[in-house]
């Protein structure tokens, strides 16, 4: 059966909204991924197509009744019979059913394989390099043994099927072939008319053929109903970040004390990332985090961000939990510039726009653009703002890796949130924007917190505070001159870039 819900429309946008809400748990999740792929690869089309395969059942259902009701008063043992040798068809179907989704569950993995190699191969960015490697051929080797991979457990399926097109309609066709030789001696003596006869074999027919493509369609609406099951699975995983009902408020937009207090944290693969950390961030404070990959930077940014809960410990903004906090209101506060940040199809404006949504301001969207340096190639478009970027769309042009990046800075610039959080936000960007772009960032964020993750010293060297992160804790904090003075960890580090640029 398929639920009442899903025949009022359940639709990719239903698909869409969950996953925009799904928890960063899950999305670092493999097992949730190949879940994911299940269901964008067969929900999004196998619904509208169990609808379709539902009114056959009905239509089939009508005919079943009105050929027994015919047919009862010649036998009531005539319609029993026919039904009772559709069993055969209704048994291979489900057999058929289980066997396809058993072997498309076991190659959900490969089918995302398949998709990623294709990614590989058609999209600019890989392209490019591939090319330079002359990688392409072993690509799609590659390609090619998945694709033969996926073909090989769909063939057996297919196999399997053929037992219930021979098998079958014979023992369908031979049952009632031998209930109509049954009347033929009634014929013979005049018991039954020839139109009668004849009626009966017109009947019987409709009821073999209904009752066996009624049995083909449930089958086929159980297989599909094993298909359309990841969905409910995957609409049904709860929320692991949950806020409280009564959460509380920040009463006001000024950019609030940060503090963490004795925080550890464990992914939930069992890897520690960090180990009883404690430091405070004062309001309007330009605060560094430093260390090497792997060190826990990227873990205390997403504990900020609260994509994850700490393990223990607790984070305190202007002393409330942060979990107290209503996360609509905590994000209010929260800008961000991720190392891998969007690039956004769409026009110029939209993009820089986006980083405020309900706010379209003309003047301070051509601000940000100008205090990021991204205003120096927008002006070369001949649609400047209204120029859709990217080549996924009609009329689109491409950026350099650099220009993207000033525009995303731009999108954190136009939100003008009290947090600014930067992870490596300048890494493609040349030395002298560079220059200006921080400085830009000194003025505009003179009133507000900004946050910088980057492991160029020349980014972090103007912070209030740095914090210097190694193995899951804090080693060092202090100002850049402060660490130099220690000749620790930061001013090894510090000493090997510099070396770098005599």
């Amino acid at each position: 059966m398929i639920p009442r819900r899903l025949r009022r429309g359940a639709s990719l946008l239903r698909f869409s909204k969950k996953l925009a809400s799904l928890d960063l748990e899950y999305l670092e999740d493999s097992d949730t991924q190949n879940l994911i792929t299940k269901v964008r690869d067969s929900y999004l089309w196998q619904i509208p197509d169990s609808v379709r395969v539902w009114n056959y059942v009905f239509a089939n259902f009508i005919g079943i009744v009105a050929a027994c009701i015919a047919l009862i008063p010649f036998g009531w043992w005539i319609p029993v019979v026919i039904i009772a040798v559709t069993l055969p068809r209704f048994y291979f179907k489900l057999r058929h059913g289980n066997f396809v989704w058993s072997m498309y569950g076991s190659g959900a993995p490969q089918a995302k394989k398949l998709w990623y190699y294709g990614w590989l191969l058609t999209d600019t960015l890989p392209i490019l390099e591939t090319r330079i490697f002359q990688s392409q051929q072993k690509l799609l080797s590659k390609m090619e043994d998945t694709q033969n991979y996926l073909y090989d457990l769909n063939k057996k399926p297919l196999e399997n099927y053929k037992w219930i097109l021979i098998f079958a309609p014979v023992l369908e066709t031979s049952v009632a072939f031998l209930i109509v030789w049954l009347f033929v001696p009634n014929v013979l003596i005049g018991l039954l008319s020839i139109g009668s006869i004849t009626f009966i074999i017109a009947t019987l027919e409709s009821l073999r053929s209904n009752t066996a493509w009624a049995a083909a369609h449930v089958g086929e609406l159980y297989e599909k109903s094993l298909f359309i099951e990841p969905f409910f699975k995957l609409m049904s995983l709860p929320k692991k970040i949950i806020e409280k009902e009564k959460a509380q408020f920040l009463s006001d937009t000024a950019p609030p004390k940060i503090e963490f207090r004795n925080v550890s944290f464990t992914y939930p693969n069992g890897r520690q990332a960090l180990k009883d950390i404690s430091f405070i961030i004062h309001p309007a404070e330009n605060v560094a985090l430093v260390g090497n990959n792997g060190a826990g930077k990227t873990t205390i940014i997403k504990l900020l961000c609260r994509f994850y809960d700490v393990s223990s410990g607790s984070i305190l903004i202007n002393g409330i939990n942060i979990k107290d906090l209503s996360l609509s209101n905590w994000y209010s506060h929260l800008g961000t510039l991720f190392q891998d940040f969007m690039k956004f199809q769409f026009t110029v404006r939209e993009n820089i726009m986006l980083g405020k949504t309900g706010l379209e301001d003309e003047a301070r969207m051509k601000k940000a653009a100008l205090e990021s340096g991204a205003d120096e190639f927008i002006k070369q478009f001949p649609k400047t703002y209204d120029q859709v970027l990217g080549k996924r769309f009609e009329d689109g042009d491409e950026l350099s890796g650099g220009q993207w990046q000033k525009l995303a800075i731009a999108r954190a610039f136009y939100q003008q949130a009290p947090i600014l959080i930067m992870d490596e936000p300048t890494s493609a960007i040349d030395a002298e924007a560079e220059y200006e772009i921080f400085n830009n960032l000194e003025r505009l964020y003179s009133d507000k917190t900004l946050i910088l993750v980057s492991h160029r010293f020349s980014t972090v060297r103007n912070a209030n505070k740095i914090f210097v992160i190694d193995g899951g804790k804090i080693i060092e904090q202090g100002s850049h001159k402060d660490l130099l003075k220690l000749k620790g960890k930061y001013a090894h580090l510090f000493n090997i870039q510099a070396r770098g640029y005599q």
